[in-house]
């Protein structure tokens, strides 16, 4: 039997603006901005650097603020809506529902151009009852900073897939 769906608080800038430095992640890429980029549109790839399952983009091309997307991890489910949007630079969700035990989470992606590639920032929290928060915000700091190496040998065993 399928979970049922929680709605989740709204959360944005003021939000985001609270996230922790051990809640932060970043790592340098040797590709130019706009094949990290590719990936991160890639709903796919997001199967192959992190412990997701299946992403489904649930808004028509071209994606922007107020695109939404469902994103599976196992039997759990995220309803996200993108409230922050740079084409090619930046990408920022809230966890609108989900069948997680939070009453607010957020995720922000950041591509910065650098000299020899690119840098992929990442911030992300979620809220909950007692500690609950805390560990559902560690978890996704974690998953991500074991993903991102895995998301440099995605771009690189497959350039063509993202545009090199």
């Amino acid at each position: 039997m399928a979970k049922a769906l929680k709605q989740h608080k709204a959360v944005g800038e003021d939000y985001l603006a609270t996230v922790k430095p051990k809640l932060r992640a970043s790592h340098a890429f040797p590709f130019p901005a706009s094949a990290v980029w590719a990936a991160l549109l890639d709903a796919d790839a997001w199967t192959e650097w992190l412990p997701i399952t299946k992403v489904i983009w649930t808004s028509p091309e071209p994606f922007g603020v107020g695109t939404t997307r469902t994103v599976e991890i196992g039997d759990q489910r995220v309803e996200e809506v993108f409230f922050a949007w740079e084409d090619g630079m930046r990408m920022a969700f809230y966890f609108d529902k989900s069948t997680l035990p939070v009453s607010a989470a957020i995720e922000d992606y950041r591509v910065v151009a650098t000299d020899s590639g690119c840098e992929l920032h990442w911030a992300g929290k979620a809220s909950a009852a007692l500690v609950l928060g805390g560990l559902v915000s560690g978890q996704l700091a974690k998953g991500i900073r074991e993903g991102l190496p895995k998301l440099e040998a995605l771009i690189r065993d497959n350039p063509s897939r993202f545009g090199l």
